[in-house]
């Protein structure tokens, strides 16, 4: 496939910055009564743009807790991650690696990142890869988008494929390629990251953790979430609802996420590493796993297997349930029990 010349596409980008699955209800409230003498719990809600997304951390406490204190642990958790591991900061450290021509030592977040994306690769069959920041790159996702050469796709390739490894917090390579990207997995490490902060902090009844649709929620008491899967086809609506059980998490992968169209066809950013072109095979993969990396992580390697092979993997893999939608919203396949919306839910 070749460039095409400008005068012939028509460009229009479309960086959905919004939430891919959320909250619909939680399964007794998130605000519940007390025994007589007790304090009422109270809830905190605060809401930033980070990760190029909505975050949205929502606690439910004592109303004694320094509720500012905890959010500003918090959000400067989340900077960290966002400063290291952002692809389209040239002085992040992730770049700062990208362009090293020789073994580079990495901070412990973009470590830990690079180290889990890289062991990753062959457990999903290379559906996910970190190095397909080489692929990614030609497509200028982050501009106004374009379709490269299949000589340019075959160039790519070759490059990712050069000799890096991780050798404790070292980055181990010989050339300043491949180019790593980390968008599969940044959000659902920090997800970790947040959730690991607030299960350590006595006086919390409950919580939830929203990076644009990573989502990880735990209860004091055990119970469950309901969290809807998001519809290919508007932002606004859920195709139907399913149980968060209390400690995992959630994420899905859309190809209505991050596209542009070009003389009426939509290329999105979710590729297979194998060709360096957009994965065709269904519209929305949602994915419950034990921890927001594993389900940011699986949730783009089954959006790149499809439904025959992903369901396959998730044989394999019974600690990891999914669902996967075509372009209507239909659900084609999975093994994640989705029920309808009650009257009053939307």
């Amino acid at each position: 496939m070749c460039d095409m010349d400008n005068s012939t596409k028509k460009r229009n980008l479309k960086i959905i910055i919004a939430v891919t699955i959320f909250v619909v209800a939680f399964s007794i409230g998130f605000i519940r009564g007390f025994r007589a003498g007790e304090p009422k719990a109270i809830t905190e809600s605060r809401t930033r743009v980070m990760f190029d997304t909505v975050v949205r951390i929502t606690i439910e406490g004592h109303p004694d807790l320094d509720y500012p204190r905890i959010f500003k642990e918090i959000w400067d958790e989340l900077s960290v991650w966002e400063e290291e591991l952002n692809l389209y900061d040239s002085s992040s450290a992730l770049n700062i690696a990208n362009q090293a021509d020789s073994s580079t030592v990495l901070p412990a977040r973009l470590g830990r990142a690079v180290g889990q994306g890289l062991a990753s690769i062959v457990p999903t069959g290379g559906t996910f890869d970190i190095r397909i920041g080489e692929m990614t790159a030609l497509w200028d996702f982050a501009g106004e988008g374009r379709v490269p050469s299949r000589r340019e796709i075959t160039a790519a390739f070759e490059r990712m494929h050069r000799p890096i490894r991780m050798r404790g917090d070292t980055l181990e390579k010989e050339f300043d390629e491949p180019r790593l990207d980390l968008g599969g997995i940044a959000k659902g490490l920090a997800c970790d990251a947040v959730f690991e902060i607030l299960d350590t902090i006595e006086g919390i009844d409950r919580f939830i953790v929203d990076l644009g649709g990573n989502i990880r929620a735990k209860s004091s008491t055990g119970k469950s979430f309901n969290i809807g899967v998001q519809s290919p086809i508007s932002a606004d609506s859920v195709v139907g609802k399913f149980i968060l059980e209390s400690g995992r998490a959630c994420a899905t992968a859309g190809d209505y996420q991050r596209y542009f169209v070009i003389d009426d066809v939509k290329y999105h950013h979710i590729l297979d590493p194998k060709t360096g072109m957009p994965s065709r095979k269904c519209s929305g993969v949602t994915v419950v796993a034990p921890d927001g990396a594993t389900a940011d992580i699986v949730s783009t390697a089954l959006f790149v297997m499809g439904p025959e092979d992903g369901m396959a993997y998730l044989d394999l893999n019974s600690e990891i349930k999914a669902v996967f939608l075509d372009s209507t919203g239909t659900i084609i396949a999975g093994d994640l029990e989705v029920s309808p919306l009650l009257d009053g839910e939307k």
